[in-house]
């Protein structure tokens, strides 16, 4: 019988995973197919509990992957899960869907995932030098980060100078103050109301030599926009990393687009790759390593897809 795997979206109709995951499946060994759920951002709470149940109810389903949704799934849904992982609590959203046999589960991975993304860009070694990271948007992606450094700087490795991040309003950076204060986030960080690009150009151009600034905002993808003013002004040898790998990418537009050499300019491939791997190797209980034959298999494949 073929399983389904679920996929919880925006736009999943034209996200590359739809090419990739057949030439997966088949790469694995696992008869399984994908079916994409879109979901409007900020969808009535009982249309995520509809489509969470329908899941833990149907013996095909092994769970699935949720993007936009995260926060969003898991407030809708909380008494539906049997048990969620320390990060799913932690964070309070869910990105991936999975059984252990009738018990339905929910993890948060993105911590780990987002990581993976920022060590692909720069590497741990990166940050022995003093280089901040800009984190635009205190959404659920910029929390999963610094979770991410927290749990990294606990086992010694190099960390940045300096984090900053910006959002547009206050709530959002009272709640990731809250969390960080929470488990103790030792990594020194301001946290920037920017309301409007010109505002979110200041806090870029007050950022050290070689830092690295992150769209985290998912303007671009999910909402049209960038959060910077179109000619920015970076700092030298900035690193320029948008989150996102498809949709408008007008931040990534705009930074290519610059007549700057010394910048590097990156988007999410990598973090897609990284981010739909794992949550495949949990959905199925199986091994892939982030280095190693299988991943770059995986990872050849999605590119040519």
């Amino acid at each position: 019988m073929t399983s389904t795997f679920t996929f919880f979206g925006v736009t999943t109709g034209s996200s590359a995973i739809r090419r990739i995951f057949p030439l997966w499946m088949e790469e694995l060994g696992i008869d399984s197919q994908l079916v994409g759920l879109d979901f409007p951002v900020d969808a009535p709470a009982a249309d995520y509990r509809r489509a969470v149940a329908q899941i833990k109810g149907d013996p095909d389903a092994v769970g699935g992957l949720i993007t936009t949704h995260k926060l969003n799934v898991l407030a809708a849904a909380r008494d539906l899960f049997d048990d969620l992982d320390d990060s799913a609590q932690l964070l309070k959203e869910t990105s991936c869907i999975h059984k252990d046999g009738e018990r339905l589960l929910g993890a948060a991975l993105d911590d780990r995932t987002s990581l993976l993304g920022l060590d692909a860009l720069v590497g741990q070694d990166y940050w022995k030098e003093d280089h901040d990271l800009v984190l635009l948007g205190a959404g659920g992606a910029s929390i999963a980060l610094t979770l991410g450094l927290h749990r990294a700087a606990r086992t010694g490795r190099a960390m940045p100078s300096r984090v900053v991040v910006t959002a547009r309003s206050q709530p959002r950076l009272d709640e990731m103050r809250e969390l960080h204060h929470r488990i103790g986030f030792g990594v020194p960080i301001d946290y920037v109301i920017a309301g409007a690009p010109e505002e979110a150009d200041r806090v870029v151009a007050a950022s050290s030599r070689g830092s690295v600034i992150v769209n985290a905002t998912g303007m671009g993808k999910d909402r049209p926009g960038s959060p910077l003013s179109p000619n920015a002004p970076y700092p030298p040898q900035a690193v320029l990393w948008d989150m996102n790998y498809r949709g408008e990418l007008k931040f990534l537009a705009d930074a290519r687009e610059s007549p700057r050499a010394d910048l590097r300019v990156v988007d999410g491939w990598d973090y897609f790759v990284y981010s739909w791997t794992k949550v495949v190797a949990v959905v199925y209980g199986i091994d892939i390593p982030v280095t190693g034959p299988r991943f770059d298999r995986l990872s050849h494949l999605a590119r040519t897809a």
